[in-house]
């Protein structure tokens, strides 16, 4: 009986999403709400993977041989949080200074670990006034963690960073499209390592990216294609190590300190480790090579 009212209540449940919901989200998000033929890892499911991942890293010594094997989720989206401790200890780096922005209220990101867990000092930068409020109260005692309430642009991401470290440790960019063009506009700081998210829908060939100046977009334009970001980071003196499983997030290192793996393995779209995309089309791509910007005239000029 009462596996039978559970069913019922399960398909009570998909009726409702079904009436009142789909109209008003993406296919991506629907495919989050609603089990279908691509139904997405759950939450739970996804820490158990990398868990798993994580013990037969310690059984077998996978990480010697690539950074995937040492992908863990503990406050990151993905597997960021390991492929940064990683990174810190091949460094040397044991306590250091971040900046993240687009992290909403604090509760996800890249460098949350390192506030919350390692007591590394920061800034944390959010644009939504009502996740930035939730964010400050986050942080409100914490004196090693500043918050700003800021939206970042290629425009003004040198002046609200004018006042960092120079040799900061981590630069974690996610504002889910024009994040290729303030990387590029970024000159106040050198950080040792560079996050930053890019579109795996497209290739390790292609030099797309969005036109400076767009809206933020969940689509199949969104963004930069690894191409770019890869070309764009040595104009800038970094080097490609990692691209995390899920095909969200790139990671560099300086050109100083890096010892660039002998591959990187190039990822398509796998967002939740669940082979999910977007599918609907956004702006019209530009290749960067044709694109007006700093990094790409010192590129073409040397």
């Amino acid at each position: 009986m009462m596996r039978q009212l559970e069913q019922g209540a399960k398909s009570l449940q998909r009726r409702v999403r079904k009436r009142f919901m789909r109209p008003f989200v993406s296919d991506m998000t629907w495919e989050m709400l609603v089990s279908g033929p691509q139904r997405v890892a759950s939450f739970s499911e996804r820490t158990t993977i990398y868990t798993a991942l994580s013990v037969l890293e310690h059984r077998y010594g996978l990480r010697a041989g690539s950074l995937t094997a040492a992908e863990l989720k503990v406050f990151s989206q993905n597997g960021e949080d390991g492929v940064i401790m990683e990174l810190l200890s091949r460094l040397g780096v044991q306590q250091g200074h971040f900046i993240e922005f687009g992290i909403e209220d604090g509760r996800e990101g890249n460098c949350v670990l390192l506030a919350d867990v390692l007591g590394w000092s920061g800034l944390f930068v959010e644009a939504d006034a009502k996740l930035f409020a939730r964010l400050r109260a986050k942080y409100a005692f914490n004196d090693r963690v500043d918050t700003r309430c800021a939206m970042v642009t290629p425009e003004n991401v040198n002046d609200l960073f004018r006042d960092q470290p120079v040799d900061t440790d981590i630069l974690s960019i996610d504002i889910d499209g024009q994040d290729y063009w303030v990387w590029d506009a970024i000159d106040v700081i050198r950080p040792k390592i560079v996050i930053i998210e890019y579109n795996s829908l497209l290739g390790p060939d292609d030099d797309k990216v969005e036109p400076q100046g767009a809206s933020p977009v969940y689509s199949t334009t969104f963004g930069a294609s690894i191409g770019a970001l890869r070309r764009l980071g040595r104009a800038k003196g970094y080097a490609l190590v990692h691209l995390e499983m899920s095909g969200v997030n790139a990671f560099f290192v300086r050109d100083d300190l890096a010892r660039p793996p002998a591959h990187v393995t190039f990822r398509g779209p796998n967002y939740f480790l669940s082979g999910v995309n977007y599918d609907n089309e956004g702006v019209a791509m530009v290749e960067a090579a044709q694109a007006p910007h700093r990094s790409r005239r010192a590129e073409l000029n040397t």
